[in-house]
């Protein structure tokens, strides 16, 4: 142990010639992205580990403070996460999964929309305007195959049992437990490493932090009050598949002003359309007035002022996010574009002169 610590000064303190530099930051270059390439397929696993460890890392200090032991408390924290956020999702996938299918079976059938006939001054309306009733029905049914094809496909992968999910789940799970026992330690171990400077390092930390909590706080636990309580509205009035349609509402709950309603609306106008006159007023009154005001009311509650990203710009990064990364894009798509923001926010800060003398 003495030799390593004599030794080690001893590297540090040799000097590079320019063509040792180049090769050595080239050599970095090639041996990081190798690796990065290597451990490709279980970059997700220590993402969702890191997003984990950021919004149950205060719950862990909390639990430190009783059980006076760091490795017992990032255990227990570990194996809450387990109980509580593993094994929900795992059901909540597998049936989403099974709805899908009835879903899609069921649009798989021309005649899946005969049963809706609008009244005539809407029919008539529709096709003053140019829509073939017709027509609409099919485009309308090979939407929903789509739909719920995509839907199916992202909940078998979410529910699914194989070994690659669960070695994957139990490699966050692994992770988990030492960025809660040692975040402290890794982290100071990282800005170490990170030539920016201390206060550009903690900056770029505190707006990946701050903005990684507020998504989870926020749009997440705002979506899943949204769906839940769509999913309650639609079983309440007797619409079959309710669990999937609440996945679907808490889905699109992150689309602005509209989300949730992009469902609720459609259901409770074909029920009036086809005659169920309770129900359909139950559904668009209780959206109205219960699912799509969540949003406002939650939202501002638990986001407050972390994230300060115009909504244009969450709403963009999420969609992008979701092309990219899958369902997993709802959050990583605004945790990039938070880092970038703060990046160009140290840039302009960095260069603040150049950019006032030169415009």
């Amino acid at each position: 142990m003495r030799r390593y610590y004599v030794y080690l000064p001893d590297l540090m303190n040799v000097s590079f010639s320019r063509g040792q530099r180049y090769f050595f930051f080239g050599l970095l270059a090639v041996v990081t992205i190798f690796f990065l390439w290597m451990v490709r397929g279980f970059l997700f696993p220590i993402f969702w580990a890191v997003v984990f460890a950021l919004l149950l890392y205060p719950a862990y200090q909390t639990l430190r403070t009783y059980v006076r032991n760091d490795t017992l408390a990032a255990a227990l924290i570990m194996l809450g996460a387990f109980l509580l956020v593993v094994i929900p999702i795992s059901w909540l996938g597998t049936r989403i999964a099974q709805e899908a299918f009835q879903l899609y079976r069921l649009f798989s059938g021309n005649n899946a929309l005969a049963s809706i006939a609008l009244p005539a001054p809407i029919i008539d309306s529709l096709s003053i305007v140019g829509i073939n009733m017709a027509e609409l029905q099919t485009n309308v049914t090979s939407w929903a195959q789509s739909a719920s094809a995509w839907i199916f496909s992202e909940a078998l992968t979410l529910s699914s049992a194989t070994f690659n999910a669960v070695l994957k789940t139990l490699l966050m799970l692994y992770v988990l437990f030492f960025f809660l026992r040692d975040g402290e330690t890794l982290g100071r171990y990282i800005m170490r490493r990170i030539p920016l400077g201390d206060r550009k390092e903690r900056a770029l930390f505190d707006r990946f932090a701050s903005t990684t909590r507020a998504i989870m706080k926020g749009t997440l636990l705002s979506a899943l009050a949204q769906g839940f309580a769509g999913g309650v509205l639609f079983w309440l009035v007797g619409i079959e598949n309710a669990v999937l349609w609440g996945a679907v509402m808490a889905f699109l709950s992150v689309i602005p002003a509209v989300g949730p309603a992009l469902v609720w609306l459609p259901a409770g106008l074909i029920l009036l359309a086809t005659g169920a006159l309770v129900p359909g007023i139950i559904v668009l009154a209780g959206g109205a007035v219960l699912i799509s005001p969540i949003d406002n009311i939650l939202k501002p509650m638990l986001v407050g002022r972390e994230i300060k990203m115009p909504d244009a710009l969450v709403l963009i990064s999420i969609l992008g996010g979701l092309g990219v990364f899958g369902v997993a894009g709802i959050i990583v798509g605004p945790v990039v574009a938070a880092l970038s923001l703060a990046v160009w926010d140290m840039f302009a800060e960095e260069f603040e002169e150049e950019l006032t003398t030169q415009g």
